[in-house]
């Protein structure tokens, strides 16, 4: 089984509380999410862009080192920057220096999975060249996977970056998206009615991140299938099993002392595409029915365990998967409450 992640790859120039001395780190989310499949042990191949310049050679030595062929990264006028300052409670805010093209053709053979989002997704002009890949790559039935991670000092008007959201949303069969990307796209809606609303467009299984309160995931065909007991499904908070089309999937945060929340949405991302893709289908694309309650559970579990190891480092640091096997996951299935996502 092979990763196609396709997406910006940026310097995180990263700032400390109170301090104007930043530190080179690489980053940019679908290169993150890249990376921490890699951790996992997972066969990876990155598509995007890089310059022929100091930050470019950090890139390509950080693929490099994780196991990441240089092959499909085509070169850029110059490599993209990220400037960060991470908030005395870990959050990080952004402002960058990015241009977008992809121009060169990526090719699907061999590819079980392919993953995009971001920036990626929305800059043009290699925004319609990378919905045209997930365009391709939904038609030769590969999963397709999408992660907005809305830039809202790039993503330009609302309703025109909600437009492009939704085209890439209806290509997917697998959206993760933050509570806050939602927020900013659609300000005053519950997030789980959005993920509702998603899941009514194509995608059989929405994720919704809600940091510290953890993840809620919305099948599109509902919780009809056995395998998780009551306490893991929700019907808008009522007690039993749910109904088709309305239950929530939820799964709560470990709580870690956070050293700051840069890539944790990114490793959330690769290890519950890991979990879902585990070894019993042999290196195959998800079949239809595979998407399972117990499934999806089993991979809010180690996406929000993920996560939370993340967070105890400086960057975008990613565990392996013998770190989130061993991690005291604290984790457990509850009842969803409508309107906090």
């Amino acid at each position: 089984m092979t990763f196609l992640v396709t997406g910006e790859s940026l310097v995180d120039l990263i700032g400390a509380p109170g301090s104007w001395t930043f530190t080179a780190v690489p980053g940019g989310s679908p290169l993150n999410v890249a990376v921490a499949l890699a951790a996992l042990g997972r066969p990876v191949r990155f598509a995007g862009e890089t310059g022929d310049d100091l930050f470019g050679g950090l890139l390509r030595d950080h693929l490099t080192r994780h196991g990441i062929g240089a092959g499909d990264l085509a070169p850029a006028a110059s490599t993209g920057l990220a400037f960060a300052r991470v908030g005395a409670d870990g959050s990080a805010s952004y402002d960058f220096r990015f241009e977008w093209r992809l121009s060169a053709p990526v090719a699907l053979d061999g590819v079980t999975c392919l993953h995009t989002g971001s920036l990626a997704t929305l800059v043009a002009p290699g925004g319609d060249h990378v919905r045209a890949l997930m365009r391709a790559a939904k038609a030769a039935g590969v999963t397709v996977s999408y992660d907005p991670n809305i830039r809202p000092s790039l993503a330009g008007d609302r309703s025109a970056a909600v437009a492009l959201v939704e085209e890439c949303v209806r290509l997917s069969r697998l959206v993760k998206v933050s509570a806050e990307d939602l927020d900013w796209l659609y300000p005053g809606e519950p997030g789980l009615d959005v993920a509702r609303r998603w899941a009514g467009l194509g995608p059989e299984l929405v994720v919704v991140t809600r940091g510290g309160d953890g993840a809620a995931a919305v099948l599109r065909d509902g919780l009809s299938g056995a395998g998780l007991s009551g306490d893991g499904l929700s019907d808008d908070g009522l007690s039993g099993e749910g109904v088709p089309g309305d239950g929530v999937i939820t799964c709560l945060a470990p709580a870690v002392e956070v050293v700051d929340t840069v890539g944790a949405g990114d490793t959330f991302t690769a290890a519950y595409l890991d979990a879902l893709h585990d070894d019993a289908l042999h290196g195959k694309p998800l079949p239809d029915g595979a998407l399972t309650p117990a499934r999806v559970a089993e991979a809010l579990r180690r996406g929000c365990a993920a996560a939370a190891i993340v967070c105890t480092r400086a960057g975008a640091v990613p565990p392996t998967r013998a770190e989130v096997n061993s991690f005291s996951l604290g984790t457990g299935l509850s009842r969803a409450e409508e309107g906090h996502t």
